[in-house]
Parts: C-alpha cells; structure tokens; sequence
C-alpha cells in the first residue's frame, strides 16, 4: 500500500516523519493490520491531520488528535502581541489566546520569580541570556519544530547566505551565538553556539533550542528627508550627533538599545571604538556615558522615546527630524506622504530577533505543552508572517507567507522592487499608502540581512552597570 503510494509534497513527506517519529512507529506500520497506525486512525484521517488539505493552518495541528481546550497565555513587549494575530491564531488553532503586553522590565522579572503566570514567553535572544540561568525554562524540541529546515539561515549559520563571508555576523546576541541547547524539554546547559563566527559548523547539531525563532528585523535612524538630503545607504550613525540637528535628535530610552545606538554614532565618528559593543566593558561604558553627559549639556537631545506613538509624534511634528526608530513608525509615516526616510548605516543595522520560549511548568500538562508548540508552528504558516510582513518585519520562517500577500506586496517588503502599486498603511488606516514606484529603504531582504553591525544584548558582566548609569543619565 505505501509503496504504491506517490508523495508529490515535501511538507507532507516531513509531517509523515513526524508523526512517525513522535509514535514510535516505521513506514511500514502504515502497511499492517492489527496494532499499525493506519489501521488505528485511518490512512486517509492521518495524511489529512498531515496537512495534505493544504489549508491555512496546516502547521498547527502537526497531525494529533488531541486538542487543548484552554487559553494559552503569552507575554511579550506587544511587537507580535496584536490583535490580527490573535485573531488569526485563535481561528487556525482552535483555542483562546490571552496576549499580556509589558515592558523588558517586568516581563523579565516574570519570567524569574512568577514563571507559572504565563504559558509562552515572546522574548528576544537577549533576555533569554538573562534568564537562562534560572531553570524557570525547557529547552523546545527542535525535532517538533515543524519546518525548522526552512528557518532562515542567520539563526543557524549567522548569515543569510553562508558562504558568502562579505555579510556580517554583527557584534553581540546574535541568535546564532544563543539559539542551541544541548537538552531537550528541560532546563539544560546553555545557550550555546553550533557555527563558528566563519559560519562553519562543528559537530551534530544540538536537539534543544531556548525557543523558536519567530519574527525578526533591522533597526535604525528614522531621518526627515525634506531636512536630513541624504540616501538612506549614505547615512552614517554618526549623523545622529552631527551639531546641525542639536535639539532636534532623539534616542529610545531602552538602556541597552540606546547606549548600541550611540556606541555606534560615536565609533563612526571616532570617538571610541569598542572590542564587542554588545558586551561592553567598564570602561567602554565610562567612555560613552562621558560623550552622552556632554551631549546633554549641550541639549543635542529633543527627547527619550519610550513608546511607538511617541517616536511617531516627534517625527510628525518636526521637532526632531533624526531619531532610533522602528520600521513600522516609518511605514506609517511614509504611508501618510511624510517625507520620513529609514537609514541603511554605511556601518550595518542593528538587528533583534524574537522567540517564543516555554517555561518549565508546562511540562506538568501534556497537551498544554503541545499546545504551545502548535502555537510555535503555526508562526512558520504563513498568516502570521503575512500580517508582520506588512509592519516591515521578517518572518524565521517567510517563504510560507507569500501566497497571503499580493505579489506587489512581497516585491516590495522582500523582494527590494519598485512598489508596483501604493503599499497600505501597515495598520489598515485609510491612508494613500507608500507612493508608487518607491523601493524600500535598505532594498531587498538579502541586503538588509548582510548588513548587521550589532544586535539587542544582555551585557553580561556589566548590565546592571548600564541600567544604573542611564538611570542616572536621565534623571541628571
């Protein structure tokens, strides 16, 4: 019976494996009587629980028959945790979603002393640094990741293109340095590397992940171009301090991200150069709060942003025309007729990378757990990718999302072309879209990918320090 049976779907070749794996049981199971899987659940239930309908959430169920009932709960600072979303899940995967959206603060001091109050952790490899080390979290089986085989390469290798050894890794929590564990479904050693800083792998790779790698991006200075005349690829960091936009430059209030984002104005100038601007030492840190002190003198700095609408605002308004912001703020600009433009740093971006992390008390609830892992696939389905998509963000796993958006669409977002027709608003506003013709800052994803000079870190011999001197900073 098997045997006469043609697989003309690669996805549905992998799920056949899963499900095979997952019960313990061959090929040829699926050909006997009596206690075989076939014979249980039904050759033509088990292809179609598979995925071989091809339908929308074909990633969720991965094939099993039991089905959780309950809310999940996921915590995280909201980039993911929005409506659409929740919408979208709740209808692929058949049960509630409850989505909680906090600050870095209080979601990582959940995660250390209340881990039991949320089911899925929407993190960021830099707080799993942070709270590894707790054993409040499960390494996630990599082998029920459904397509991990399509996730991008930069979480495994470091780069888009291994090979090609012009893209850069960028300097600190790069998932690649931070996504394996050598454990599965326990707390575990960990994070660790399985490519080196040349993209070469060493030995098998881990079966732990500290989670699953989820929705990504590039940040950099959002600019007023009617101001700033400048080509976003010719901009350098170092025009965040440039003395002609005294009073009207801007920087997000996120300790951490704001002092890479200086550290890369001021290395760009030659102001200071740094060993690892993802881990800085002491002194680098002395270093940059002196620059930063005196900027403040001098009143360089319009305002601290703390929140989207914030950056939004100051930039609307024009009492800053350059300022850290986040590709969304700049698509709603643009979307708007704006004259905002988003820098593609001469030095790089730099990047962050979401996963969704499962804390250890899942392991108490069996299909609670699977849950979460459905909930973990159907991030690589496509719908989720689509809806990020269109914020300017990436997908770990983006090839599925393409059938959700118009082809215009996917030429801009991926594909670095002209936009063939006028790109919505990234929040469905009544707005005449980004301009026809226009090709987004930074261009194709494969450009902006090979270009990283730093990621989002946990500084891991001096945060607190980092934390305590921006406090004071602000409050100076």
């Amino acid at each position: 019976m098997y045997d006469r049976w043609e697989i003309k779907d690669d996805r549905l070749e992998r799920h056949l494996e899963h499900e095979l794996k997952r019960r313990n049981l061959t090929r040829r199971d699926l050909v006997r009587g009596g206690t075989g899987m076939a014979s249980a659940v039904g050759l033509a239930s088990f292809l179609a629980a598979c995925g071989g309908d091809d339908d929308d959430d074909e990633s969720a169920s991965g094939g099993k028959p039991e089905k959780y009932t309950g809310t999940l709960r996921v915590i995280g600072l909201g980039v993911d945790l929005i409506d659409p979303i929740k919408e979208a899940g709740e209808k692929a995967l058949g049960y509630k979603l409850e989505f909680e959206v906090t600050d870095t603060v209080t979601m990582t001091q959940r995660a250390l002393t209340q881990p039991q109050s949320f089911d899925v952790f929407s993190g960021y490899v830099e707080n799993f640094d942070q709270i590894w080390g707790s054993g409040n979290f499960i390494a996630v089986d990599r082998s029920k990741i459904l397509r991990w085989d399509e996730v991008t390469d930069l979480v495994k290798f470091g780069r888009v293109n291994p090979k090609d050894s012009k893209c850069t890794t960028g300097q600190g929590d790069a998932p690649f340095r931070k996504v394996y564990v050598d454990a599965v479904e326990e707390p575990g050693d960990g994070p660790t590397a399985w490519a080196n800083e040349d993209s070469q792998t060493e030995g098998e790779e881990p079966p732990g992940l500290i989670g699953v790698p989820m929705n990504f991006n590039m940040d950099s200075l959002g600019y007023n171009s009617d101001v700033i005349r400048k080509e976003p690829g010719e901009l350098s960091w170092g025009e965040l301090f440039n003395p002609q936009w005294r009073g009207r430059a801007a920087v997000l209030a996120d300790p951490r991200i704001a002092l890479e984002d200086t550290a890369n104005a001021a290395e760009a100038l030659d102001l200071l150069s740094f060993q690892d601007k993802g881990n800085m030492s002491e002194e680098e840190i002395d270093g940059m709060f002196k620059i930063l002190d005196e900027l403040k003198k001098k009143k360089h700095f319009r305002a601290f942003w703390t929140t989207f609408d914030e950056s939004v605002n100051l930039m609307q308004s024009g009492e800053v025309v350059i300022e850290s912001m986040w590709s969304p703020a700049v698509a709603l600009l643009q979307s708007s007729g704006e004259p905002v433009r988003y820098a593609a740093p001469k030095e790089g971006f730099r990047g962050w990378f979401g996963h969704l992390g499962f804390p250890s008390h899942l392991t108490e609830d069996e299909s609670k757990l699977q849950a979460a892992y459905d909930y973990a696939n159907w991030w690589h389905s496509g719908v989720p990718g689509a809806i990020m998509m269109r914020q300017g963000y990436y997908n770990a796993v983006q090839g599925t999302s393409r059938r959700f958006v118009k082809p215009f669409e996917w030429d801009y977002w991926i594909a670095g072309k002209p936009a063939a027709k006028a790109i919505p608003n990234p929040f469905g506003e009544e707005t005449a879209g980004i301009k026809v013709g226009t090709v987004r800052d930074g261009g194709a994803f494969d450009e902006r990918a090979c270009r990283y000079a730093t990621w989002n870190s946990f500084f891991n011999d001096n945060d607190q320090l980092v934390v305590d001197r921006w406090n004071e900073f602000l409050a100076g």
